[in-house]
């Protein structure tokens, strides 16, 4: 049977979902049962000072009203975590993600399947093990199977850098710059709407990493996010973004974590640009045996969409859920869990609203 140190693992699950409003409409909301199969292997070697590991995952998607929906994705993460010297060391690693469009951000039944890939090099260098330095290149893209100009066919490739601070504590500090140049190769110039085929992107963070072991942990970023268009700058736009994440052992068998997130993202329309999107969230989970947790999860955020001139939407959607769960692992290579979601929308716009429950069923395998 699977043990997570062996070199070749397996794994199978099934998920069972109900969706009271897949569509997520206002009205007319559409009730729908999902089916979701995962077939997945992981190699996991060390050569030497050298680690490979391979993840890969076919997932089956079937829809029991919606067929038209169905379909499958492979999805991948690979690395090798290389090393020249115990001082010089990095990562190659390419992903893949396959998934279908979110019907929340798009009103209308279009099945579209996204692909993300997402390839990077990354080498640090520290000869003393308290200082390091960070040199790296990425690329990326992504594919829609049909048009949606919000979230455009796009190919990027940027480069990285910045420096690492090491504390005897074991914390870690941080700082990153990238910059990134992108170009939309489907999506030619339209001055009328301001759609642009190209921009540069800037980012600059400060990551932080803190742990006492067994207890808490720490991790956050701070950064600033820029981006510029070839042609039309009435759609640039610039902000603070980040994320703050705490876990909190309460006691041996109460488990907390808080977060907050910024997300800034470009949503292109004739009337918007960008969203920002603020997130709070909160769990607490229960140890009730040593073979099965329990807890519950709360979820608020608030997204802003806008711009400049033409593009100075004023739709801010506010969304909230709450969730709980349940997880019984009879072995460790058997797992059975139990979910439940209530969310709700209030934009103001008010097509954009929607009540949704979701409860999911899964079954897990590992060999």
């Amino acid at each position: 049977m699977a043990d997570e140190l062996d070199t070749l693992q397996f794994k199978a699950s099934m998920n069972k979902t109900y969706d009271s409003n897949l569509f997520r409409r206002s009205n007319n909301e559409v009730a729908e049962q999902i089916t979701t199969s995962i077939f997945g292997v992981k190699l996991d070697k060390t050569y030497s000072l050298q680690r490979f590991v391979l993840d890969i995952s076919y997932v089956d998607n079937k829809y029991n009203e919606n067929d038209y929906l169905d379909f499958a994705a492979t999805n991948y993460n690979g690395s090798w975590l290389w090393s020249l010297t115990p001082n010089l060391t990095g990562t190659l690693s390419s992903q893949r993600t396959q998934s279908l469009n979110s019907f929340g951000d798009f009103l209308n039944t279009t099945r579209n399947i996204r692909t993300l890939t997402d390839n990077q090099f990354r080498a640090q260098y520290s000869p003393h093990k308290v200082w390091s330095l960070i040199l790296g290149v990425s690329q990326a893209s992504l594919e829609n199977t049909e048009t949606f100009t919000a979230i455009s066919d796009f190919d990027s490739t940027g480069l990285d850098y910045g420096a690492a601070y090491s504390f005897p504590s074991g914390a870690m500090i941080t700082f990153l710059g990238h910059s990134r140049k992108g170009e939309y190769k489907k999506r030619p110039l339209d001055p009328i709407i301001a759609f642009d085929n190209g921009y540069s992107e800037r980012e600059y963070e400060v990551d932080l990493f803190l742990q006492d072991p067994g207890r808490s942990k720490l991790i956050g970023k701070i950064g600033y996010l820029e981006r510029e268009y070839d042609n039309f700058t009435i759609r640039n736009y610039q902000s603070y973004v980040g994320y703050l994440n705490y876990d909190l052992m309460i006691t041996g068998k109460i488990k907390s974590s808080f977060g907050l997130t910024r997300i800034l993202a470009p949503f292109e329309t004739e009337s918007t640009a960008y969203s920002i999107s603020d997130t709070v969230t909160a769990q607490i989970s229960y140890e009730v045996t040593s073979k099965i947790q329990a807890g519950i999860n709360l979820r608020y955020t608030e997204r802003d969409f806008g711009g400049r001139g033409q593009f100075d939407s004023s739709r801010l959607d506010k969304e909230d859920a709450f969730a709980g769960f349940i997880g019984w692992n009879p072995t460790k290579n058997i797992g059975f869990s139990l979910r439940s979601t209530k969310s709700s929308r209030n934009s103001n716009v008010s097509r954009f609203n929607f009540d949704d429950t979701l409860t999911s069923v899964n079954i897990e395998l590992k060999i």
